[in-house]
């Protein structure tokens, strides 16, 4: 017979779903819950050696501990989250440290309305004319945060 195994999957928002009516925009605002950068850490994977880590796991278990921080803060999200990752010897499989600054969506109105709406074109005129809020990405290639040992 074969033991339960536990299974645990968590995926971030990538982009989202296209549609082919229009939509009116949803507005809302980010409100910090802490303005103090917090720290939570996680082991993913426990009992998974090193050497079957692979990159896609390596980002598995990113978005994996960003869920769970998000959940322990009571957050919608985390701003400016960052991440480290070492291999838990004794444990094995990988702990992630996840920091950065929980918030929570507030004030949510439709573009342009009401008191709320008023100065949503300030910011979103802008984008809708191609400014950019970040630089675009050329290279997709991301670092690779896991090698394995080939020395033996």
């Amino acid at each position: 017979m074969f033991a339960q195994a536990k299974f645990e999957h968590a995926q971030t928002r990538i982009q989202e779903g296209m549609s082919e009516f229009f939509v009116r925009p949803m507005v809302a605002e980010l409100q910090m819950l802490n303005k103090d950068c917090q720290e939570w850490s996680f082991n993913i994977f426990p009992g998974v050696p090193l050497s079957d880590i692979s990159v896609d796991m390596l980002e598995n278990a990113k978005a994996n501990a960003a869920f769970k921080a998000t959940k322990l803060a009571g957050a919608d999200i985390i701003l400016g989250a960052t991440f480290y990752v070492i291999n838990n010897e004794k444990a094995k499989g990988l702990d992630v440290t996840v920091r950065g600054y929980p918030a929570k969506y507030v004030k949510f109105h439709n573009y342009g309305e009401g008191q709320l709406g008023a100065d949503d074109s300030k910011w979103i005129t802008p984008l809708q004319d191609g400014a950019r809020i970040r630089a675009i990405s050329v290279d997709n290639k991301q670092n690779k945060a896991v090698q394995r040992n080939t020395n033996k």
